[in-house]
């Protein structure tokens, strides 16, 4: 190489910074469709479960009722949300799900059972008062005294049977102490 023909100093620490910004934009989107991928993969179950792992606050729109709360718990079917004085145990295929961003009170995750027909036979176990919220905004106040195939048997305040078709129950309401 002759005198005029020196490369420039600063070339190499060029080609790195621009090689270097490419190589980081290429990290960052391989990032992004690797997480797209991630949340095409999930089903309403996995998000449900990971939203209780992490207790996210939600609001939940079912059949004209409305809860809002923290998920305590996740079955393969519903979720478990605890709100002010009450739980709700709401099928996951009934409702509209959103995320709330605002912080509340740190609420501890419950057992719960796998499945929300299993939830329905442990409240018949214990007596459990609860509203049954269904379809079209309608409620069943009372204690499931049988869950069947397809239906369930709900003793009301008057002490009246009432049989509800499984298909049409989008979830539970109950009163607990929090203390």
């Amino acid at each position: 190489m002759t005198q005029d023909q020196q490369p420039d100093p600063n070339l190499a620490s060029q080609l790195r910074e621009t090689a270097g910004a490419e190589w980081t934009a290429e990290a960052a989107e391989d990032e992004r469709l690797t997480e797209l991928l991630r949340r095409r993969r999930l089903t309403l179950s996995d998000l449900a479960k990971e939203m209780a792992n992490r207790g996210e606050r939600i609001s939940v729109e079912f059949g004209g009722h409305s809860f809002t709360g923290a998920i305590v718990g996740a079955g393969d079917d519903y979720v478990t949300i605890q709100g002010p004085g009450q739980i709700a145990e709401v099928g996951l295929a009934q409702a509209r799900w959103s995320i709330l961003n605002a912080e509340g009170p740190t609420v501890q995750s419950v057992n719960t059972a796998p499945s929300f027909r299993a939830a329905l036979h442990e409240h018949a176990a214990a007596e459990t008062n609860i509203r049954l919220t269904l379809d079209r905004g309608d409620m069943v106040i009372g204690k499931v005294t049988v869950v069947a195939t397809d239906h369930i048997e709900v003793s009301d305040v008057d002490e009246r049977r009432i049989y509800v078709p499984m298909e049409i129950v989008l979830g539970t309401i109950r009163s607990f102490d929090s203390h």
